[in-house]
């Protein structure tokens, strides 16, 4: 039997999402707690990494078990007595053999918070604080350029060995609530670091040490030594990830109300199907 779990984690005690030895990772947090409850080795399949220190809200796996016969709402109740106060299981689906969490997705949505203002807040741990003032309008003119398919190796992290370079920018916007920015990027996929710097050269440019149009000179180059550096996790959420077909949505609304995971699957034919 093949189960989706939509699951959210506070990232800064984890060195990152995928399994590590010796090292204290949300994968294998997941695969330790879900192994001692079905009393089998499960293998939990995330949609994708996250670095160590990145908060999920919508994170999506799957995992495959022996037992045809399960209590979902009791198992994800006693999953979540069984991990960590920093993960919790948000849902459980059972899906049909066609459905792959990395595979199957079509999009994914991460934002980015950051605090602008004079001083810092102690409600603001996760958070970057930039003290200086940003200039939205130049923030945005510079994330605009940025939609669309591209080679994005500028904004690749230089230490990763995966050749995958384009990616396909859907949306990228900056917006302004009080005293808080918020930046919103969705797409196909995201290289190593990739929206860390992003953000890193973006609010150089909303500090105007950098013009909007440098971000196309950025992306001719493909030169990573040329973009800002890699800003913190801190503020770095994945919201969530798409299973349908993103064309379907606006995307303004999709960000205001995320599509559920269980409608999302049911439209792609991912349930499974009971036999009468």
């Amino acid at each position: 039997m093949r189960y989706a779990i939509e699951f959210e984690y506070i990232g800064d005690g984890f060195k990152g999402s995928q399994f590590q030895p010796d090292e204290r990772t949300v994968q294998g947090e997941l695969n330790k707690a879900f192994s001692v409850y079905f009393k089998e080795p499960v293998k939990i399949i995330p949609s994708g990494r996250t670095d160590a220190g990145v908060h999920a809200r919508g994170q999506v796996s799957h995992f495959d078990i022996s037992n045809n016969i399960i209590d979902i709402r009791k198992a994800i109740h006693s999953l979540n007595s069984l991990l960590p106060d920093d993960i919790s299981i948000k849902d459980m689906i059972e899906v049909n053999r066609s459905f792959h969490s990395l595979k199957s997705a079509k999009y994914r949505y991460y934002q980015y918070k950051i605090a602008n203002r004079l001083q810092r807040s102690a409600f603001d741990r996760h958070l970057l604080h930039i003290r200086e003032e940003l200039d939205l309008d130049l923030m945005n003119e510079a994330l605009s350029l940025l939609v669309g398919e591209h080679d994005f190796s500028s904004f690749k992290a230089a230490k990763t060995n995966n050749p995958a370079k384009v990616c396909n920018l859907y949306y990228a916007k900056a917006k302004r609530d009080g005293d808080y920015i918020y930046i919103d990027l969705i797409a196909n996929r995201f290289l190593y670091n990739m929206v860390r710097i992003i953000v890193g050269t973006v609010l150089d440019v909303g500090r105007k040490k950098f013009t909007p149009q440098f971000i196309t000179e950025l992306l001719k180059s493909k030169d990573r030594t040329k973009a800002s550096s890699t800003v913190s996790p801190d503020g770095l959420i994945f919201m969530f990830v798409g299973y349908d077909d993103i064309s379907s949505h606006n995307l303004e609304d999709l960000i205001k109300n995320p599509p559920k995971l269980k409608e999302q699957l049911l439209k792609m034919n991912y349930l499974a199907i009971k036999e009468a």
